[in-house]
């Protein structure tokens, strides 16, 4: 994986951030340039190999500096360089840059000014930030991305655009000319509505009446976002993933902490379904399954409840339902101890979808999206 340097007329203060990966290409790491961790970023930025790499020699230079700016073994460069000296991994470092130095400072405090705001907007539609990553097989929130989203509003101005619309936010296909939408790979069909500083990847379709919203993250490759649909503020959607007619899934703008919505790799969302929280890859969630935030998710194969995933932000922990991948999730209701009473929930089924028999049971039983 090929990590250029930032250029030599740029200064580490047009360092967006970084994001370290080991040998593999597994993501480890992703570090903001954000006053408290400026320092260690600009030793492990420049510690780097002309690949971008960082193997023993390099990661024991980096120790010896941070050490002479008393920077501690808490920090998690240095953690890193650690492991990489130590021989336990072999580093590659990709950096994002703007020409805009000091961005995420000023966007995260909310005194970033329009052109700040229009840099945001431009790595926002080219994918380089967005508002979770999965770092060591865990999702992770990227508060300085929502906090620039809102910054975005607070400085752009109601004006009249396209279509007659009176709003703050344009669309991303404004200014696109025939060029433009060939290189972007990306079908959009008539009346669909996808807001600029949203990521859309190649080989999208966005059907008639669709909606994507700023801070969306749409991976592309075999994605189709189908007639209807609603993708919110800063929602994940990975790729060859089938989201379902009428379908929306839940956006997040404040508080900046909490973790968007997730729809990993090769998962299917049936026809009017609402996604909050994670679909696991390969999973399918069936028409009209209502995954509402605090829902609960019961697996019939275990007999228990999944546990949500934990997010702690300001002294408040929000739960995010969880549908593990490959699984096939439809509505239902767990009776109570007692049978006196049901309780609404999504329900697992039994089986793995990567299983061929497990897919023809559920195919005869028509509760597969395809």
């Amino acid at each position: 994986m090929s990590a250029p340097r930032i250029p030599q007329f740029q200064s580490i203060d047009h360092l967006v951030l970084l994001r370290v990966h080991d040998a593999a290409g597994v993501l480890l790491c992703v570090i903001p340039n954000l006053p408290a961790l400026s320092p260690a970023l600009e030793v492990l930025h420049g510690v780097q190999d002309r690949d971008g790499a960082i193997g023993r020699e390099e990661a024991a230079r980096g120790l010896a500096a941070m050490q002479a700016q008393g920077i501690g073994r808490g920090d998690a460069c240095a953690a890193l360089l650690e492991q990489a000296a130590g021989g336990a991994c072999r580093l590659q470092l990709r950096a994002i840059a703007s020409p805009v130095p000091g961005l995420l400072a000023r966007l995260s405090a909310g005194a970033g000014s329009k052109d700040d705001c229009e840099a945001l907007v431009s790595l926002l539609n080219a994918g380089d930030i967005r508002a979770a990553e999965k770092v060591g097989g865990r999702w992770q929130p990227q508060p300085y991305v929502i906090e620039g989203i809102l910054n975005y509003f607070k400085v752009q101005q109601l004006r009249r655009m396209e279509g007659g619309a009176w709003d703050k936010i344009p669309l991303k296909t404004a200014n696109f000319t025939e060029d433009n939408f060939q290189k972007a790979g990306v079908r959009y069909c008539p009346g669909s509505v996808v807001r600029t500083g949203c990521y859309i990847g190649a080989g999208t379709v966005i059907m008639n009446q669709a909606f994507v919203n700023i801070g969306a993250y749409i991976a592309g490759e075999g994605v189709m976002i189908d007639g209807g649909a609603r993708v919110a503020s800063c929602a994940q959607i990975g790729k060859n993933v089938k989201f379902g007619a009428g379908s929306g899934i839940e956006g997040i703008l404040e508080p900046a902490g909490r973790l968007p919505s997730i729809v990993e790799d090769h998962a299917k969302i049936g026809a009017m379904c609402e996604v909050s929280g994670i679909v696991g890859e390969g999973a399918v969630v069936a028409s009209g399954v209502v995954m509402a935030s605090g829902k609960r998710i019961f697996d019939e194969e275990s007999g228990a409840y999944v546990p949500p995933l934990e997010i702690a932000v300001g002294g408040r922990t929000y739960f995010v339902p969880v549908i593990p991948p490959y699984r096939l999730a439809v509505g239902g209701s767990v009776v109570a101890e007692g049978g006196r009473y049901a309780t609404d929930a999504v329900v697992l089924k039994p089986g793995d979808l990567r299983d061929r028999d497990t897919l023809k049971h559920f195919e005869k039983q028509g509760v597969l999206y395809q």
